[in-house]
């Protein structure tokens, strides 16, 4: 597996959560490169931290909406 594949599998996955990406990631985690698999683990973790990151934001989103909603009533 090349290191540039790994490098844009891991852009893919952290700055748009594509899951193919995600996949490629894993797959070179697990693959017998020690470098490899260092840069495939820090990269999924980096877009697991980002999307847990988006999805708290969007939590806070929908929130304020519903809380403008009742006050709105």
């Amino acid at each position: 597996m090349d290191g540039n594949y790994m490098f844009l599998c891991g852009v893919m996955w952290c700055q748009f959560g594509q899951q193919e990406a995600a996949q490629e990631l894993l797959r070179a985690a697990n693959s017998g490169n020690p470098d490899m698999s260092a840069l495939a683990w820090a990269m999924l973790k980096r877009g697991a931290r980002r999307l847990r990151d988006l999805e708290k934001r969007a939590q806070t989103s929908s929130r304020a909406q519903a809380l403008g909603a009742e006050a709105r009533i």
